[in-house]
């Protein structure tokens, strides 16, 4: 394997294991869509990686603005940083929003309920409200529902794959940065090549 090929398989590896790991640097990425009067960023955590096919998953409430987003301009980015190695990640791809399918119901089932509860929001994220809220109905709003209770919320939640068409990789150094790029079609690498950093 080249070294280019070994920074590219060291990148998923390392994506997967933070999707499993709460606290990894990057388990939550910064998410960057396109809106009406420009593009969006919002931090997400980052659920699930399919090594196979080089998508990665997230999971959102279908009333949010994002999903409104993605359906109307699919192509979307995730940027990872870690501020201890000092590497930065760029991931562009195209989206998909399920709210059903094998996915959407792995990614529901393999979530913990503290994650779930914010399906239950009887408001729809993002709109104004009169005063700070949690916009988590009362009965739960100060402990963490059961799963038949999160039943509820299974109408409000919808799973993101971003399905990775090009990757940048940049290493920040004091000897110097490093920086390359990588295309991929159909899950597969195409082309890696170094960047002037």
């Amino acid at each position: 394997m080249t070294e280019l090929q070994i920074i590219f398989q060291q990148c998923w590896d390392r994506l997967s294991l933070a999707s499993q790991t709460p606290g990894s640097a990057w388990r939550t990425p910064v998410l960057a869509t396109t809106a009406d009067r420009g593009p969006r960023q919002r931090t997400v955590v980052l659920r699930m990686v399919d090594l196979n096919a080089l998508l990665l998953w997230l999971h959102t409430d279908v009333r949010s603005a994002k999903v409104q987003q993605l359906i109307a301009q699919p192509m979307a980015s995730l940027l990872f940083y870690d501020s201890v190695t000092e590497t930065q990640l760029q991931v562009r791809g195209q989206a998909v929003v399920q709210t059903a399918g094998p996915q959407w119901q792995q990614l529901w089932n393999n979530s913990p309920e503290t994650s779930l509860r914010m399906y239950l929001a009887p408001q729809i994220p993002g709109n104004p409200a009169a005063a700070a809220t949690s916009n988590l109905p009362d009965s739960v709003a100060a402990r963490i529902p059961t799963r038949e209770e999160l039943a509820d919320g299974l109408q409000n939640f919808a799973a993101v794959g971003i399905q990775a068409e090009q990757i940048e990789w940049l290493q920040l150094s004091r000897s110097g940065h490093r920086r390359a790029a990588f295309d991929i079609a159909e899950g597969q690498l195409q082309h890696a090549t170094w960047l002037e950093p």
